[in-house]
């Protein structure tokens, strides 16, 4: 599986509905905003959509260059589900998270004896918010290639394998990056039984 770069989506500008605050001055429905940099982390804007001041669902963040750097969903304000992490537009890591239910002191998983198959259920504080819950795999940049995946269990590491990247895999992907019409800064020009007019 070759990860690829992805569009960003881009809210409206002209959206009447950006940004508003509920009766109690919290966040709700579709928000945009901007951080910071923060301990060697870079600024960054992010949008998504908030359901009184809680974070819900697919949220992204972009950085000041406009490239995509992560979408990650939520759920009671904390990551869960699937995460897709990227450098300079290009997918790095796909990961999943299980948030944890603050409602509660404690909630439940079910975990899988890696060796056996059986299931159980584990109890979980919910003051640690979310943890890593799943298959994570993490690709590299340039190629697109899987270089290493993880599973974890309730933020327990309980597989892990890493791929290598020959000599020749990585000659080939570096020839074909740099004879990309982007990087060598040309036009790209569609042969004439593709191109077309408005006029057509």
């Amino acid at each position: 599986m070759e990860a690829t770069a992805q569009t960003t989506p881009q809210p409206s500008k002209t959206s009447t509905s950006l940004n508003k605050t509920d009766v109690n001055g919290k966040p709700n429905g579709l928000w945009l905003g901007t951080k910071d940099a923060l301990r060697g982390e870079p600024a960054y804007s992010e949008f998504g959509n908030y359901d009184h001041g809680i974070k819900i669902g697919k949220w992204y963040k972009i950085d000041g260059e406009g490239e995509l750097m992560a979408i990650e969903n939520y759920k009671y304000n904390v990551l869960d589900g699937e995460v897709k992490y990227f450098d300079n537009g290009h997918l790095t890591v796909v990961g999943h998270y299980r948030s944890l239910n603050p409602a509660f002191p404690y909630d439940t998983i079910v975990v899988t004896d890696p060796v056996s198959g059986l299931e159980k259920l584990v109890k979980v504080p919910t003051d640690h918010g979310t943890l890593r819950h799943g298959m994570w795999r993490y690709y590299d940049s340039q190629s697109g290639r899987l270089v290493k995946e993880a599973e974890y269990q309730v933020d327990s590491l309980v597989y892990e394998k890493e791929f290598t990247l020959s000599k020749a895999d990585s000659a080939y992907y570096e020839k074909r990056n740099k004879n990309l019409p982007h990087v060598k800064n040309e036009n790209y020009t569609p042969p004439k039984s593709k191109q077309f007019s408005i006029l057509d």
